[in-house]
């Protein structure tokens, strides 16, 4: 299985671009799977990372099993060991990872506008936001930084799908690269 990791901030389009992918290539009839970890960890009281890396490890086997030899993952990776834990629970034969970022008042603005404006922790996902931002570009292991400001995620899920091409070459283009 190869996996295509794509992270980034809240706000940065990791679900619109991960989605705009798995599905031309889905339509293209490229059997491929897609895991969003950040909606895996959504419950209450949190499930603790082991246990969200555990379902990752689960689902990713369960996906081989059944013949998937293409995942898509999104999360929110704040730290190199979450980010080597969850390649490592997918037990890919090979991976990409793609940082996506936006300016702090781009991811700001689309959180707001996704986000019900009554929800309690709508602040404290907008400050984390802003915060990793800063911090993500220290991530090591990033093959590829792409910026989504001003983009649309079909443009940018062109720029994804040229680099996982290079990664996993049985893949076929399905378009051209817009850079």
């Amino acid at each position: 299985m190869f996996v295509l990791l794509l992270t980034g901030p809240p706000g940065a389009g990791k679900s619109s671009v991960s989605t705009a992918l798995h599905d031309r290539l889905g339509e293209a009839g490229v059997k491929n799977a897609m895991i969003e970890v950040d909606e895996l960890e959504r419950c209450y009281p949190p499930l603790g990372t082991e246990r969200a890396i555990a379902h990752v490890q689960m689902l990713c086997a369960s996906y081989r099993e059944a013949g998937y030899e293409l995942l898509f993952l999104t999360a929110t990776v704040e730290d190199d060991d979450y980010g080597n834990a969850l390649v490592a629970a997918t037990g890919a034969d090979g991976h990409l990872l793609v940082r996506l970022e936006a300016d702090p008042d781009t991811l700001r603005s689309r959180i707001i506008e996704r986000e019900p404006a009554n929800w309690a922790g709508l602040e404290q996902l907008v400050e984390a936001s802003q915060l990793l931002a800063a911090s993500m570009p220290a991530l090591s292991g990033v093959d590829l930084v792409l910026s989504t400001e001003g983009r649309d995620p079909e443009s940018v899920a062109d720029d994804v799908e040229a680099a996982l091409h290079e990664r996993f070459p049985v893949l076929p283009l399905t378009r051209t690269s817009s850079a």
